[in-house]
């Protein structure tokens, strides 16, 4: 976990015990901000105690941490106050983080969207809301809440910041972008990004870069030995030469070995590849754009259960033309899921909807 602590030294911190845990069960994808001030304009200033961005999967918690003096017999939806052990009503702080979560998403969609997720569209934006409480427990009623969920473990509340998805991920488009978005979230939430933090953004760029240029030239490498290998078969094939075995070209050259391409990558590199050589001409982005969609639709590996996430092709896509044309919208003349299912029919497929991600399509 990337820990943005607040950067008022009067406020309110998290226990180092609780911080120790967190980065225990969750990993460098997450980045959490504690005790942050949210300044929204038309609402009351909010002081949020943590905010969850999983950057893998796009996903984003607002997370209220209440301590009472006993148990919570009872936690209710909005309208009913929580019940403690001897009858103590206390505010229900469901209420209190649906009043944040508001706060949050506004500022989100005035301040981030626009300069970090230009493509995203702002009403699409979604955030998760929940409660903990080390005073909640296995004998606690909790009440079936419309908005959100109620904790009483860490382990609990980090599986499900590590593992939830949405219809609507926030992705960034480039691994490039991940120190810029931090910095820009830290003076949104008025809180700070210690040296190790900045020395991990800098540090994934980095090694991510390093291990896809020597991929690639290990892969290039490969295509040569292979297109030597196929003329001397060709020729010999004709009968007018003998071949020799090329085994030992291959060897002299292994690729190196290196993890599975995610999802974002494997989009990143159709649309880069895609783009290669492609000058500012709106005809010749619109083009690239075709290729590299249908070199998406030829990829079994981005044929999830959900199907392929159109959201991600339009967030990895527009750095590659926002700054001769503006919006993806604009090059294709209409809304990017529109011409996605256009272009996947034009090549003889039979792209459908997915339940619950409007963002996606399946085709078959």
């Amino acid at each position: 976990m990337l820990h943005f602590p607040s950067a008022n030294s009067a406020a309110h911190r998290p226990s180092d015990r609780d911080v120790a845990i967190l980065c225990g069960l969750l990993d460098d994808d997450v980045w959490a901000f504690s005790n942050c001030r949210v300044d929204a304009p038309g609402k009351p200033v909010a002081e949020i105690d943590w905010l969850f961005y999983n950057v893998r999967h796009g996903t984003l918690m607002v997370s209220e941490w209440k301590g009472f003096p006993q148990r919570v017999v009872s936690a209710t939806d909005t309208g009913e106050p929580w019940r403690l052990d001897g009858g103590m009503a206390v505010p229900n702080p469901i209420e209190q983080v649906s009043r944040q979560l508001d706060a949050v998403r506004s500022v989100l969609r005035a301040e981030i969207l626009p300069q970090h997720f230009p493509a995203f569209d702002p009403q699409q934006l979604l955030l998760m809301q929940s409660v903990y409480s080390p005073q909640v427990d296995g004998g606690t009623a909790i009440e079936r809440i419309r908005w959100g969920k109620v904790y009483g473990s860490l382990p609990a509340l980090a599986a499900v910041i590590s593992n939830s998805t949405s219809r609507s991920p926030l992705v960034m488009s480039e691994e490039g972008a991940r120190l810029r978005l931090a910095t820009a979230l830290c003076a949104l939430f008025r809180t700070t990004s210690p040296a190790e933090v900045k020395a991990k953004l800098r540090g994934s760029l980095v090694g991510g870069d390093t291990d896809f240029v020597q991929r690639i030239s290990a892969i290039h490498r490969q295509i040569a030995a292979l297109h030597v290998e196929l003329a001397d078969l060709t020729l010999a094939a004709q009968g007018s030469v003998s071949v020799q075995p090329r085994a030992a070209a291959t060897k002299t050259a292994p690729a190196p070995v290196s993890p599975a391409l995610t999802e974002h990558q494997r989009m990143n590199a159709h649309l880069a590849q895609s783009f290669h050589g492609v000058n500012g001409n709106s005809d010749a982005a619109a083009k690239a754009l075709a290729k590299a969609w249908k070199l998406v639709l030829a990829d079994p590996l981005l044929h999830g259960e959900t199907g392929i996430s159109v959201s991600l092709f339009g967030s990895v896509g527009t750095p590659l033309v926002k700054q001769h044309h503006g919006s993806l919208p604009k090059v294709l003349g209409m809304p990017l899921r529109k011409w996605c299912v256009m272009q996947a029919r034009a090549a003889g497929m039979k792209p459908l909807d997915v339940p619950g991600k409007p963002s996606n399509i399946r085709v078959r």
